[in-house]
């Protein structure tokens, strides 16, 4: 099993940090991890999906490792979607005692979702699929810190947003970079599946204010860029993506064939540089559930 993932390079040599990141293929969706190199260790944030692309992520570890001898000191876990934890096992086989970091809330997500994940995917990813997954065994509670070879991460856990619990990450003290996870795509269609879209937007609107000041922002698919910029291309996304869904189903909790092949097609029109187009069909159920849902009950979509 080969991967074709893809690297990128952005060093902050004034703050003492590097971010490494890499890119899995089409097929295990344009997922992005990275890790986070410090002088003396590393921090990996996500671990990908397939054993394939994991084992890309074990290669770059091993070119920053083999050669200085720095650690891998954790591994923190952006949300509980597989293609952000699954690979976990595959980085660790062979190390020592390397914590797990997250919010319980994402522990808790990844424990009820996990073995219908498998079910889903393992007949479709077979080998490449990995047998073992290791959960979060260390939590952070939202506002809080850590301290990892000198560079402070701070965590926000923002509940419920792109999917059942995320977690978003800034470095540093001068807060120069920050890492969202999949609550903003860069250029790729959003992942809608969890319906969670209104409460999605409202985490959004808040992210605008509170990282304002933070000049780039790394995603969970599709490069970095300036963070206020990605934002609210996000927020249009999203409601671009309930208008049309709340226009197609009327009162209906779903959408017929016909009508997610029309969503496909408008999405498409109105962003045609937007990669993983899947997405579009998959999450178009969930969301006119959640929008007839809040109708039905008699509050604002």
């Amino acid at each position: 099993m080969l991967s074709d993932c893809l690297y990128h390079k952005y060093s902050y040599p004034d703050q003492g940090f590097v971010v490494h990141m890499l890119t899995s293929p089409t097929r295990s969706f344009l997922t992005n991890a990275y890790l986070i190199e410090t002088e003396n260790a590393v921090v990996a944030i996500d671990t990908f999906m397939l054993v394939s692309d994991a084992q890309a992520l074990c290669a770059l570890y091993d070119s920053i490792a083999l050669p200085s001898g720095k650690p891998l000191l954790g591994i923190i876990i952006t949300h509980g979607h597989p293609d952000h934890y699954n690979g976990t096992s595959t980085l660790i086989a062979g190390l020592k005692d390397v914590p797990v970091i997250s919010s319980q809330g994402i522990t808790d997500c990844i424990k009820n979702s996990v073995d219908a994940k498998q079910v889903k995917w393992k007949p479709f990813f077979g080998d490449d699929w990995p047998e073992h997954k290791i959960l979060p065994n260390q939590w952070v509670a939202d506002g809080t810190s850590l301290t990892l070879d000198g560079l402070q991460y701070h965590f926000r856990d923002l509940g419920a947003a792109e999917s059942s619990s995320d977690l978003t990450i800034t470095l540093g003290q001068q807060h120069s970079v920050v890492f969202v996870g999949d609550v903003v795509f860069n250029t790729m269609h959003g992942f809608m599946n969890d319906g969670h879209t209104q409460q999605w937007l409202a985490v959004l609107k808040q992210l605008a204010v509170e990282l304002a000041d933070v000049p780039l922002l790394f995603t969970g698919h599709g490069a970095p860029g300036k963070t206020a910029p990605l934002i609210a291309k996000q927020i249009q996304y999203l409601q671009t993506y309930r208008h049309h869904v709340s226009k197609l189903a009327g009162t209906a909790y779903a959408l017929t064939s016909e009508q997610k092949i029309c969503l496909e097609k408008i999405l498409c029109n109105a962003y045609p540089d937007y990669q993983l187009k899947g997405f579009i069909q998959d999450g178009a159920d969930a969301v006119a559930a959640e929008i007839s849902e809040y109708n039905n009950q008699g509050l604002p979509p």
